[in-house]
């Protein structure tokens, strides 16, 4: 390794075919580097039509694309970086796989291949312009295509031991150990405070994981049985939603729940939306289907909706 390169731990993609969109996951240099996140996110959004969104996770850059390619606004200094193109492709074996090119200026161009050449989740690339210098850098990787899976549970402490949102975490870092799984976030939501079937603070938990397309109904199988396995409730649900974009009306019932009581026929006529699961029992599908609206709004979901709507007086 070039001791001036800082290399990407990590690049993780998804898509959502119904929705022509493709979510890109960067992981920047020893956890820390959160710099170069920010400036990724800066100047991504500035070059191209098709960030859509943008935002620094800490040292992690994540960014939301739409399928196609653009012309890119490159300036020195002002927008030095950018995606080209993003496109689904065929690749070994005839496995659908998701081509991204990065283009860039001078030294932003180098680092586009050279950060990101040996990280963890790029499949290959092909240097189009080696960049450096004032010279336009450009190259195209491939990755793994995977879906993004979202996964609300609820209910699985009693009155004298447990906490979701912990139990629901171990489990999600056990998951991404498997074989093509990525656990991407870990969201609480907080649900109606003044529900009377609440436990002492009323908080659901979402799962966020990235997963081979074939690899869903087998993950959802292990989270079940862990989630059996560890539960201290007879009240436990879990319920999962896939995609990109989370649709108008799931989210719509994520705000109810958050600020009135809802009953278990609100969070059943979610079906057509999410799967739904009784782990051992009805009412946390509840708040498990409930949480899914603010799957990754981790800053406003940990608020109330009524302490919210306070602030807004």
């Amino acid at each position: 390794m070039v001791p001036s390169v800082s290399p990407i731990s990590e690049i993780v993609c998804v898509q959502d075919r119904n929705a022509g969109l493709v979510q890109i996951y960067e992981e920047h240099s020893r956890g820390t580097c959160r710099g170069a996140a920010a400036w990724n996110v800066h100047h991504y959004k500035r070059t191209s039509d098709l960030v859509l969104d943008a935002y620094r996770d800490g040292a992690r850059d994540v960014l939301l694309l739409r399928l196609g390619c653009a012309s890119l606004r490159l300036v020195p200094s002002f927008s030095s970086a950018g995606i080209e193109q993003v496109r689904t492709v065929e690749g070994p074996k005839g496995v659908k796989m998701i081509e991204v090119t990065y283009a860039g200026l001078g030294g932003a161009g180098l680092g586009i291949t050279k950060c990101r050449v040996h990280s963890k989740g790029v499949r290959s690339c092909e240097i189009l312009a080696p960049g450096g210098g004032k010279q336009l850098g450009r190259t195209r990787f491939l990755f793994d295509d995977r879906v993004k899976v979202h996964v609300g549970i609820d209910d699985t402490d009693s009155d004298t031991e447990g906490a979701t949102w912990s139990l629901a975490n171990e489990i999600g870092f056990k998951m991404g150990k498997r074989r093509g799984v990525a656990y991407l976030n870990h969201t609480l939501v907080q649900m109606f405070p003044f529900s009377p079937n609440r436990t002492t603070n009323c908080v659901a938990t979402v799962l966020t994981f990235a997963v081979p397309p074939k690899g869903k109904n087998a993950l959802i199988r292990s989270l079940l049985e862990e989630l059996k396995a560890s539960t201290g409730s007879a009240h436990t649900g879990m319920a999962v939603f896939e995609g990109i974009s989370i649709p108008a009306r799931l989210y719509e019932f994520t705000k109810a729940a958050r600020t009135r009581i809802v009953g278990i026929e609100e969070a059943m006529s979610m079906s057509d939306l999410v799967d739904i699961y009784e782990v051992t029992g009805e009412r946390g599908v509840i708040g498990a289907v409930g949480a899914l609206g603010m799957a990754e709004e981790n800053d406003r979901a940990v608020a109330a909706a009524v302490e919210l709507a306070m602030e807004r007086k």
